[in-house]
């Protein structure tokens, strides 16, 4: 496969990416996206500020991005589980912008919950009330696939 070839299939991956992405946006803040609820939230949700849980009467961005990095986090393992079944450069392409788009909402989930969130290399702890819980963090994952990815396939797009 030619250079010119890679270019145009990188080209359709990243269009299908962007375009997928921007659904799964749509699905995250709209009712789609309550699927994700574990139950009904009878008395609304909670956001923590100055080291206690406050309730509210309405749906904190945090929620939003969660369910949105939720859908992207599966749109991205669906297409990686495609890749390994079939490899494809579109796949892979539409892959790196998942995973761009994931870490993007990921961060931004975690820093608008209001609890103190402490980064580490691969995890991150979230002090709320009570213990501190230590979560693996994906989005420092992703990143490192993300970019190993790209310089795969930009090495590819410059073989001749």
């Amino acid at each position: 496969m030619s250079s010119a070839e890679v270019r145009v299939r990188v080209r359709r991956g990243f269009i299908l990416g962007l375009v997928i992405t921007v659904l799964l946006f749509l699905m995250g803040f709209v009712h789609v996206g309550e699927a994700f609820a574990l139950e009904y939230r009878v008395y609304g949700y909670v956001i923590y500020r100055s080291g206690e849980v406050v309730h509210v009467n309405y749906v904190p961005l945090y929620i939003y991005m969660w369910r949105v990095s939720s859908l992207l986090f599966l749109a991205w393992v669906l297409v990686y589980i495609a890749y390994v079944i079939k490899p494809s450069i579109v796949l892979d392409a539409s892959g790196i912008i998942y995973g761009v788009f994931y870490i993007v909402t990921h961060y931004i989930y975690l820093f608008t919950i209001g609890a103190p969130v402490i980064l580490y290399p691969f995890t991150y702890v979230l002090i709320t009330i009570g213990k501190p819980l230590l979560y693996l963090d994906w989005g420092q994952v992703i990143a490192v696939i993300t970019l190993w990815r790209f310089f795969v396939i930009r090495r590819s797009m410059t073989v001749k």
